[in-house]
């Protein structure tokens, strides 16, 4: 990696330098399809622009990044939803690193340029906090090299670095478990999360253990998918409906906000909640118990996340030979009516907690 220059870009694109140089210091001048192939000789190279590495070298900056994708445009539904998550999780991240004097930068990435625009920014950085989905693997192995680098809600194999995530399995397993032996309900419908999701692929898993611990046919795949936004859970719904005879016992939605779009989508066709149709979600968020029926859910930590990333990105900064620490938080089930569960009390909240479920992170 050191030893790539931008002459050798240059060349490897068959283009100027100073078009190289263009690109990589995010100045105009130069074409998309010219940008593109500079931008894919600096991935297949592993080219690192000298400013970035070397700032690397000088003083610490007392600053911790934290990488999204798509948080720049709140204005859209799909885009106000999904700041519900990244929210709790920014605000644990800036909690951690706050207490040891540091701040937290945001950076949205993009498909176009996003490796580019992390690697002018990483020598402004002492540490990465990287979202599951945010970046591709091939880029964090580069990046992991410059800066530590933590990776939050993922699973994945990509050399030494951090990982933190949420016990996702064991949370549906919980909740589909009450669903089954709480309610006595066998006619389950899943709506999915997206198909790149980590989370959504264990919370999936997790769904597909608990029907086959009650023994119930196995689902090899869920009912349907869509986006983790209550848009995505009403068109999910939507379409689950059109597919079948009659609407399902209960319905198991990957996160809170796609089951308040199933919500809103049965109460459409007239069909009640919880008395007709059943419905769960996941994560907990502060919708969940404002709602009528309230949702029965499963709460991850979600600030706990962000600041267990933090600290864990502060302990390799002072001892950067440690072993990768691989760190899975517990989940645990909300009961509330949703499910068809009565009122437990004033909160409506009934907490279980679900038993840690190991899986090893893969590709």
């Amino acid at each position: 990696m050191g030893g790539v220059t931008i002459y050798r870009v240059a060349e490897h694109a068959a283009v100027s330098i100073a078009s190289v140089s263009r690109v990589v210091h995010g100045q105009p001048g130069v074409s998309a399809e010219t940008r593109r192939r500079i931008q894919a000789s600096m991935r297949e190279l592993g080219y690192v622009p000298n400013d970035a590495a070397q700032g690397l070298a000088g003083r610490r900056h007392g600053v911790v990044g934290l990488v999204f994708a798509d948080l720049d445009d709140p204005s859209e539904e799909a885009g106000h939803e999904s700041l519900l998550y990244s929210d709790e999780i920014i605000r644990g991240a800036e909690r951690a690193a706050r207490a040891h004097g540091h701040s937290v930068l945001l950076v949205a990435t993009h498909a176009e340029g996003s490796r580019d625009r992390l690697i002018s920014l990483v020598g402004k950085m002492d540490a990465l906090v990287i979202l599951a989905g945010s970046v591709p693997t091939a880029d964090i192995r580069l990046l992991s090299r410059l800066v530590p680098v933590a990776l939050l809600a993922a699973e994945r194999r990509v050399g030494a670095v951090d990982q933190v995530r949420a016990d996702n399995a064991a949370g549906m397993r919980a909740v589909v478990d009450h669903l089954i032996s709480g309610h006595g309900f066998g006619d389950l419908a899943f709506i999915g999360g997206p198909e790149a999701s980590p989370d959504a692929k264990a919370r999936f898993r997790g769904y597909q253990a608990a029907r086959l611990g009650a023994g119930l046919a196995p689902a090899p795949r869920p009912d349907v998918t869509e986006d983790f936004t209550e848009r995505g859970g009403r068109q999910a719904l939507r379409r689950l409906l059109s597919r079948r005879a009659h609407p399902p016992r209960a319905i198991v939605a990957s996160n809170d906000q796609m089951a308040v779009g199933a919500i809103g989508a049965l109460t459409a066709k007239g069909l009640r909640v919880p008395d007709d149709v059943a419905v769960t979600g996941f994560d907990d968020i502060q919708l969940a118990r404002l709602l009528t029926p309230g949702l029965t859910t499963v709460h991850q930590p979600m600030r706990q996340l962000g600041q267990e990333c933090v600290h864990a990105l502060l302990a390799r900064i002072g001892n950067p030979d440690a072993e990768p620490a691989n760190v899975l938080l517990p989940t645990h089930l909300v009961v509330r009516t949703s499910c068809g569960c009565p009122p437990s009390g004033p909160s409506s909240d009934t907490r279980v907690d679900v038993p840690a479920h190991e899986e090893t992170p893969h590709g």
